[in-house]
């Protein structure tokens, strides 16, 4: 599944609230306007279509960033910025 950066400049208090309860809904906050998120294609379409619906585009700016793998793997951190390991679930039939 691909992996995103989503990050967002909202001018109102209710709609940037909206906007990070939903995207909260489909990945993890990094930073205050900034999350990261893994989708696949169709849940990707589902979110951007939310996120149209509620920012204003005369106002707001939301970007989507892919990240391949190679790009993912590379990621830096300096300070108190951690990067969540990928959970790892064990199926037993």
């Amino acid at each position: 599944m691909p992996t995103v950066l989503i990050a967002y400049d909202i001018s109102t208090d209710t709609t940037r609230a909206h906007a990070a309860a939903t995207i909260q809904t489909w990945g993890d906050r990094i930073q205050r306007s900034v999350f990261v998120c893994t989708l696949d294609t169709d849940d990707l379409h589902q979110l951007t279509d939310q996120l149209r619906e509620l920012v204003n585009p005369r106002t707001d700016a939301v970007h989507i960033v892919p990240l391949c793998g190679t790009c993912w793997d590379g990621v830096t951190t300096i300070g108190q910025a951690t990067i969540q390991p990928d959970t790892l679930y064990w199926a037993v039939p």
